[in-house]
């Protein structure tokens, strides 16, 4: 590491009372800054041309070994970053200078990070739903360390974050990652503008996101879900206030949030698009609406054909001019909500209102439409986005087949008598014929608890579940 510390007076600027400030100028690497040592000479103690205090003058031993006593800080500063094999940043030298000094407070990340969310919604260049997702990031990184220096992101401090947030807080892989990418995106901000002197991502991996299953409803639940809705009897519930409060009727606001999700089931559109989606992007049959997509905001323009169901929850002549006339949710909310709707239908899985444009997906790939169809509909750039649908397809096709290894497990013979459950369709014995001389024969499955009669003098598909 190559660096000089000079004495270096700026004359240019004088005080009304004659003085100028102490100034060292320090340079590592072929960086240069200034760094003020908060006392002051006067002009005429100060030799220009050579850079030095005049010899001679009044306390000049003083001032002297004050400014090799910080010469000295200084030099010590930059010699434990060289034994550390760290780059020292002129920048980062003159804030743990200043630290020392008393001067002036670190730079805190989180504090940088949110000025820069705030200037990023003022430019209104990234969706409001990707800085929405920076701010939770953000909160979440403060609740472990609010007061981190922009010089703490290390190797080692990401690797200690990245585990509690696994460990600790027990949140999936693909959360610890996109938390990597958060804090990645600003510290970059900070090395390209000079604000720290090394990338600690030269050294750690943020890896990419795993493959996880989507979550989405089969035709089956979603047929249920509109049944709900059309029956209207989610209206009947009440939320019993607490205190003082009045009950409210919380079913109002889960039908209107069934009917928008089930929408987007049909049509396969974000939540941020169905909130924005008006009556003048209804054109013969068609949504015709341009898509924000990604956190640059890149557009896109989708047409989706408009079927029945799909048009039985649109509001054509809405006062507002949106095809929703009460105000969509926010995801959060409108997420909590689903949450207690699907208990109420009985569907026990963590369904989110982006589930329902994988449900769009899969369903209309099991329906047999086209996967370039569906890849244009969803307003994908790449059909390879699309294929992760078409691998769940595969994966219950699989699933279905898997039925024909359950039946070879056990060979059997012609004068063999094999009986399945009617429920799972599991093997559950085998047997000679004319060996039992039983009519009926009582049998519980071991692999589901079904009970079943089994008519000996009939064929297997003669079964009667016992009741």
């Amino acid at each position: 590491m190559r660096y000089t510390i000079k004495l270096d007076c700026k004359t240019h600027y004088v005080r009304k009372d004659g003085t100028i400030p102490i100034l060292l100028r320090v340079s590592i690497n072929g960086e240069h800054d200034y760094l003020n040592l908060g006392k002051k000479i006067k002009i005429s103690q100060y030799d220009v041309k050579n850079k030095c205090v005049k010899s001679g003058i009044t306390g000049y031993t003083n001032i002297t070994s004050f400014i090799d006593r910080q010469k000295v800080k200084i030099d010590t500063i930059i010699s434990d970053y060289e034994k550390k094999g760290e780059v020292l940043s002129v920048q980062r030298l003159k804030e743990i200078f200043e630290q020392d000094t008393g001067k002036v407070k670190s730079i805190y990340f989180c504090d940088f990070v949110e000025a820069t969310i705030k200037r990023e919604r003022e430019l209104n260049e990234i969706s409001k739903g990707t800085l929405d997702n920076y701010d939770a990031q953000l909160a979440k990184l403060k609740s472990y360390r609010p007061k981190l220096s922009i010089h703490d992101i290390t190797k080692s401090f990401l690797e200690e974050y990245k585990a509690y947030i696994r460990d600790i807080l027990d949140q999936a892989d693909n959360t610890a990652y996109h938390a990597m990418c958060f804090i990645r995106k600003y510290t970059k901000i900070l090395f390209n503008t000079g604000k720290i002197g090394k990338y600690p991502f030269n050294e750690f991996t943020v890896g990419t996101p795993f493959e996880v299953e989507p979550e989405y409803l089969s035709p089956e639940e979603l047929s249920k879900l509109h049944e709900i809705y059309d029956s209207k009897e989610l209206l009947k519930i009440v939320k019993e206030g607490r205190g003082k409060r009045i009950d409210f009727e919380i079913g109002e606001e889960y039908q209107k949030i069934l009917r928008y999700f089930l929408a987007a089931c049909y049509c396969g559109l974000r939540h941020s698009d169905i909130k924005t989606l008006k009556t003048e992007d209804i054109q013969a049959n068609f949504i015709v609406k341009e898509l924000k997509k990604g956190r640059l905001g890149r557009k896109k323009t989708v047409r989706i054909p408009i079927r029945k169901k799909l048009l039985s929850l649109l509001e054509l002549n809405s006062k507002s001019g949106l095809a929703f006339e009460d105000p969509v949710m926010e995801n959060s909310k409108t997420n909590q909500h689903l949450k207690a709707i699907m208990k109420i239908a009985g569907i026990n899985r963590h369904i989110t209102f982006h589930a329902s444009r994988h449900t769009f997906a899969i369903i209309s790939l099991l329906l047999g439409i086209k996967i370039e169809v569906i890849s244009d509909i969803l307003g994908h750039s790449e059909l390879t986005t699309t294929q992760r649908y078409a691998r769940v397809i595969d994966r219950l096709r699989e699933q279905e087949m898997d039925k024909w290894d359950k039946m070879a497990a056990e060979e059997f013979s012609a004068s063999d008598c094999l009986i399945n459950c009617p429920t799972c369709e599991n093997m559950i014995m085998k047997f000679e014929k004319n060996t039992i001389r039983l009519n009926k024969l009582p049998i519980v499955c071991p692999y589901c608890s079904t009970s079943f009669l089994y008519n000996l003098k009939e064929t297997k598909s003669e079964m009667q579940i016992a009741s």
